[in-house]
């Protein structure tokens, strides 16, 4: 007899209300592999916009958060890092759909959708399982989107909402069997979390730091720049080179040019302008090691060092994704 089963259904759908949010209590019963999350809404222009933005739709949803106990936050990350940033699901031919965005600027209705995907399972691991995260025994799980305005997916014009935009979720679950004494066969060795940071980059600096979360084990950091031309648009000129260091332990020092190259031999082509650094990826396919880690159990602060091209509206996103083993 199987010892487990998985489980993929719809929980809930949010109403998008511009510049408000909303907050869904998700099942607490079965391990979570992922949750995923559908953007779907009519963006009616009625004065004319310059243009779409490169990650139109997603500035709808600017953040979605995953919260156990109402306290312990195990995602807090941009629409954009679930769908084109999500480099743990991108399509290595670039045929698989993450967006579907205005197909013009005029004066019109247009209909749009964004896919993104919350992981906790290590997707590309030799056992994926490892890390799905147990909601049975918790007293409240939730999951919250921040939304945006409909002008958002554009640069000028005028645009509202028409007809009902939503968000709809589902989940990915794995039904674990109870054996005979009461526990569960089988158990996660440790949980996904994942946490992002923004920073304003006024002046070009050859030094530029962000402090990384520090105690647990990094799986990857993405950052995506913005602002070099456009307000608010990822651009791929602002990174001249970063490093990843805990005091004299460097894992990685590279160029950005360098980073976008290793990038496009690991994940495919990634949108102009991200850039991840990740430890366990080793290549297209196979099965990745959760030995690869980069271990920061009891030690100092990690940093990642920027050389960065500064102005005025440019600012750095930085996604971290840490793997906490279980006690």
């Amino acid at each position: 007899m199987a010892k487990q089963y998985r489980v993929i259904r719809k929980i809930a759908t949010m109403a998008i209300a511009s510049n408000g949010f909303d907050t869904k209590d998700l099942p607490m019963d079965y391990d979570y592999e992922a949750i995923g999350l559908r953007i779907s809404a009519s963006l009616q222009v009625t004065g004319a916009a310059t243009s779409v933005r490169a990650e139109a739709p997603c500035q709808l949803v600017p953040r979605v958060e995953v919260i156990a106990d109402g306290k312990n936050n195990l995602a807090s990350i941009p629409f954009w890092a679930l769908s084109l940033g999500n480099y743990l699901r991108r399509a290595k031919d670039e045929k698989g759909r993450a967006i579907t965005p205005p197909s013009g600027t005029g004066v019109a209705t247009y209909a749009v959708e964004a896919l993104g995907i919350v992981d906790f399972a290590l997707v590309d691991g030799a056992r994926p399982k490892d890390t799905n995260f147990r909601s049975k025994g918790l007293s409240l799980f939730q999951l919250r989107c921040t939304f945006g305005a409909a002008g958002d997916a554009f640069v000028g014009g005028t645009v509202v909402f028409s007809g009902s935009p939503v968000v709809e979720i589902y989940a990915l679950q794995v039904v674990e069997e109870i054996g005979t004494d009461g526990s569960f066969i089988d158990k996660p060795l440790g949980l996904s979390k994942v946490s992002y940071q923004e920073a304003a980059i006024t002046a070009s600096n050859a030094n530029f730091e962000i402090d990384l979360p520090a105690g647990n084990l990094i799986r990857s950091v993405l950052c995506r720049f913005e602002g070099g031309v456009t307000a608010g648009e990822p651009d791929a000129a602002l990174l001249n080179n970063l490093t990843l260091q805990n005091g004299i332990d460097v894992r990685l020092n590279l160029s950005g040019p360098n980073l976008r190259g290793l990038n496009n031999f690991q994940y495919g082509k990634l949108t102009a302008g991200y850039y991840v650094a990740d430890f366990m990826t080793q290549g297209q396919g196979g099965y990745n090691m959760m030995g690869n880690l980069w271990d920061l159990s009891g030690r100092t602060q990690p940093k990642a060092v920027m050389d960065v091209v500064g102005g005025g509206s440019r600012k750095v996103q930085v996604v971290t994704r840490e793997i906490l083993l279980a006690a």
